[in-house]
């Protein structure tokens, strides 16, 4: 029996096409919760980008932000945090303060960014996000940091970074966190923390971002416009979001 379902945001719950949520999805929602299924998201989203997000009226029951990095409970309170370890901090700083890629450092308040080019444009359209703040690190725990690059300046940076490991979210950004995280730690966290088994997971995720979750829970739906990467690892494929894609699979699987 499925206790908690896990959500990717960006063209899992809302639409790849303009970032909207389909009201079938909002409505599944509520009936999962209505029957006493836990809903989750699991993201590489910070949790305070929710808030700008078509979902910031839906009460979810916890979030693992940042791929797993940072995992709050339905009150949005920090319930477990994996930072960069100190040498992955320092020299992903020295990478920020050079500004020659575009990098965002994410903290546990805050994200923000070195500088500003078209690479962060075109990403920052294509998930109807508005342009991170400019600004100097001021201290604190790294969670993740997000660039904007390239096939070869990611393998750049990724060679700088010994205990990090990259996923690419859109031709021109990339998620870097610790090598030993992922949204699937993230949702071990949430499922402890609810005393819920993973047998009674299911996980919608697109992105490669999504594979280790899809992977770890009972059930894993690869929505219709996720890579193929994505589709080889899922239990079922079901269909976009803008196309009832969420509420379809559901009732695959007799959920609802």
């Amino acid at each position: 029996m499925i206790k908690a379902i896990f959500f990717d945001i960006d063209g899992t719950l809302l639409s790849s096409l303009d970032g909207s949520l389909a009201n079938s999805t909002k409505s599944a929602l509520k009936k999962l919760q209505n029957k006493g299924i836990k809903i989750f998201i699991a993201s590489g989203r910070h949790v305070c980008e929710i808030e700008e997000q078509p979902i910031r009226d839906i009460p979810f029951d916890g979030y693992a932000c940042l791929n797993g990095q940072l995992i709050f409970n339905k009150d949005k309170e920090i319930i477990q945090s994996y930072p960069l370890n100190k040498e992955d901090t320092k020299n992903a700083l020295k990478l920020f303060e050079q500004k020659e890629i575009p990098m965002v450092l994410v903290q546990d308040k805050e994200l923000y960014i070195n500088f500003v080019n078209e690479y962060v444009k075109n990403a920052q359209d294509a998930i109807a996000t508005d342009l991170p703040p400019v600004k100097k690190y001021q201290g604190g725990n790294i969670y993740q940091v997000t660039a904007f690059s390239n096939e070869q300046e990611s393998q750049s940076i990724m060679s700088r970074l010994d205990n990090c490991k990259l996923t690419r979210w859109n031709s021109y950004g990339v998620d870097i966190i610790s090598n030993t995280g992922g949204k699937s730690i993230g949702i071990k966290d949430i499922l402890s923390y609810y005393n819920i088994k993973q047998e009674e997971t299911m996980a919608f995720g697109d992105g490669e971002n999504d594979i280790d979750m899809l992977r770890f829970v009972q059930i894993g739906v690869a929505m219709q416009n996720a890579k193929e990467c994505v589709k080889e690892v899922a239990d079922y494929i079901t269909g976009t979001s803008e196309n009832d894609g969420i509420y379809e699979a559901l009732k695959h699987f007799n959920i609802l």
